[in-house]
């Protein structure tokens, strides 16, 4: 057991702990029948009226009358109906008759899987381990997937979605302890599944299918490949692009997992991947994700969570990755060259490499934060043993999508009209977030910008590790 209270570690309590655990999962046998029935009560509150069927009560008309609850609810809920800053009982709002309306309904947006996972965090003592976790605060709203689904490069990352979704705002945002919802979630579809709900009538989850996961080097096409999933297809894909509740859990046990292990981890991430997993939308059927750079640091969490997932590695040419990542107004505060105040991993690359950290300049730094991502997916690579794939970034990038990742390593089905749709989007720049623009491939205008510096950095640290992922089994222009 690790408690985690500001960098200390104990082992005291587990015996205790234990037994307490029993009586609790006592309890849940005995509330689980009460909770899922009244849930189910909720359910058909909100899904039916004396004139309109279950069928044709849409998202917008679930959330204005959600709206006009919380409006009459305002008079005598403590706090004027807010949610900011409380936490939401999900158990004991769900078993309790006495307890506030509202909340009951909150509570039920959650197992209903209307109410999303949008963050993840932790109280200052919090528990991790193989098997449990505590102390894990999870936060939840109502996303408006069909922003990103209608046009991936306007709305190309997970923030974006959050920030278009009307149900997101501060206020609103519902706070729970993340293990409790966890496990009532999982109750509540056994329920459903066992007792053979009617999809079509209850407000029943389906969980979609973990298909595949983008890793990357940053700056290498990674947003391309994002928006490429979505474009695929809109109606039965949904796609996480940098969503922060994955991270949160790859990064939990610390770089080197000096916190706790590679096995707490990969718990708790299951976990949220689960969460993000449910869908109330009957028509998708395919979760993709691409988690943000610096996950590549700790893969081994993700691949001892889903050892099953494929997954692909995007790098780029050492110069052109850097000139990206260092076109900044300020070179020292690009995130590959802050990254060595805080990276264990940055500084034992330095160590090994016989050079001093004054001697250091920002081109070098940068050139050392981008080798250890690319040196941390070569191990995960060779450890995968086929289950990764290395994908080199240039102007046809698309192509290696639509001809090998998706259809032969994701497994995802392709047909004419998804080409067509990928083709479409990848014409347009990934970012453009409304802006107009097409792409245009700057490969060679990055070399020819590159200077002396960002060349000689990129020489003696980058260029060891492209070359290993150019060269190994694992790269697609190898398989």
């Amino acid at each position: 057991m690790t408690i985690i209270n500001g960098g200390t570690k104990g082992n005291n309590g587990r015996s205790a702990r234990r037994t307490t655990t029993k009586k609790i999962k006592l309890e849940q046998k005995l509330l689980l029948t009460l909770g899922c029935c009244a849930t189910f009560l909720f359910i058909r509150y909100i899904r039916h009226d004396n004139s309109t069927t279950a069928a044709s009560l849409g998202r917008q008309a679930m959330m204005m009358r959600l709206g006009k609850l919380k409006e009459a609810d305002k008079k005598n809920h403590k706090g004027g109906g807010s949610n900011s800053g409380r936490m939401l009982q999900i158990r004991r709002a769900m078993t309790d008759p006495n307890y506030d309306t509202y909340d009951k309904l909150l509570a039920q947006q959650i197992l209903s899987a209307q109410a999303n996972l949008i963050d993840v965090s932790f109280q200052n003592q919090h528990l991790l381990e193989e098997d449990d976790y505590s102390g894990v605060i999870g936060q939840f709203c109502p996303l408006n997937f069909q922003v990103q689904k209608e046009n991936p490069p306007d709305s190309p990352m997970f923030r974006d979605v959050v920030s278009k979704s009307d149900g997101c705002d501060g206020e609103n945002v519902i706070t729970v302890d993340l293990k409790e919802a966890v496990t009532l979630a999982r109750e509540f579809d056994a329920f459903a599944t066992e007792n053979e709900f009617d999809s079509a009538y209850y407000n029943v989850p389906n969980q979609l299918q973990l298909k595949g996961v983008v890793f990357h080097e940053s700056r290498c096409g990674s947003t391309l490949a994002a928006n490429t999933m979505m474009a695929m297809n809109p109606i039965k894909h949904r796609v996480y692009s940098e969503s922060s509740p994955p991270i949160a859990a790859i990064k939990a046990c610390g770089e080197l997992y000096e916190n706790c292990s590679v096995e707490a981890g990969a718990n708790l991430l299951r976990d949220i991947i689960f969460m993000m997993g449910r869908s109330n939308d009957p028509n998708e059927e395919i979760l993709l994700f691409k988690f943000q750079s610096i996950t590549t640091r700790n893969m081994d969490t993700f691949r001892k969570a889903f050892p099953e997932t494929p997954w692909i590695y995007l790098y780029r040419e050492p110069v052109e990755v850097m000139m990206s990542q260092l076109n900044v107004p300020q070179m020292r505060m690009a995130n590959c060259v802050r990254s060595h105040t805080h990276s264990e991993m940055v500084s034992r690359f330095v160590a090994r490499s016989g050079y001093r950290p004054p001697d250091l300049d920002d081109e070098e730094w940068c050139a050392i934060h981008l080798a250890t991502l690319c040196e941390s997916a070569i191990m995960n690579l060779n450890d995968a043993d086929g289950l990764g794939m290395a994908v080199n970034y240039h102007k046809d990038l698309v192509h290696d999508f639509l001809d090998t990742v998706f259809p032969k390593h994701f497994n995802v089905p392709l047909d004419q009209e998804a080409i067509d749709r990928v083709i479409k989007v990848s014409g347009t720049y990934s970012k453009n977030r409304g802006r107009q623009g097409e792409f245009k491939a700057d490969s060679e205008e990055k070399e020819k910008k590159a200077s002396d510096g960002i060349r000689e950095a990129s020489s003696l640290f980058l260029e060891p590790s492209f070359h290993t992922l150019q060269d190994s089994r694992y790269n697609i222009r190898n398989r």
